[in-house]
């Protein structure tokens, strides 16, 4: 075996043993630590609007959601909630606001990031590659956000 193949195996029996699906989705300890406390906001919440989110940012950037951690608000919504929209672990549904009468002119559509449950088979593909890759991640995302 070359050294490549035993360094590709020694990486894929590693990704069972990480605890933390943010550790997976990315490299950085401080990405890590943001995408953490985003996704704790984002699953103590369910669904949160555009809005709140924002003030998610600002509030992260000021320091305020952990005492002595700091996270520049543009670097959390390129660095973090852009490549969670991208993979498709959390999307923008449009939903009804609070306000629901029967007059066609007084429905409010609000946009809502929430959580995406990942359709994943039962067992995952065989081999060592990108899909069993994927199949891990999702099924972690599955298991520690939407629990049902």
């Amino acid at each position: 075996m070359t050294l490549r193949v035993l360094t590709w195996k020694t990486k894929m029996s590693l990704i069972p043993s990480e605890e933390d699906i943010c550790k997976l989705l990315f490299t950085r300890r401080k990405q890590q630590r943001a995408c953490r406390l985003f996704l704790d906001w984002l699953k103590e919440r369910g669904v949160c609007s555009r809005s709140e989110v924002s003030q998610f940012a600002w509030d992260l950037e000021a320091g305020r959601i952990e005492k002595g951690f700091r996270y520049r608000r543009t670097s959390f919504y390129r660095q973090i909630r852009k490549p969670l929209l991208t993979l498709g672990l959390i999307t923008i549904e449009q939903r009804f606001g609070e306000k629901q009468d029967f007059d066609v002119k007084s429905f409010v559509i609000r946009e809502k990031s929430v959580l995406v449950r990942q359709p994943i088979p039962k067992r995952p593909p065989d081999g060592l590659n990108l899909p069993r890759l994927m199949w891990i991640i999702c099924k972690r995302w599955n298991d520690e956000f939407l629990e049902r």
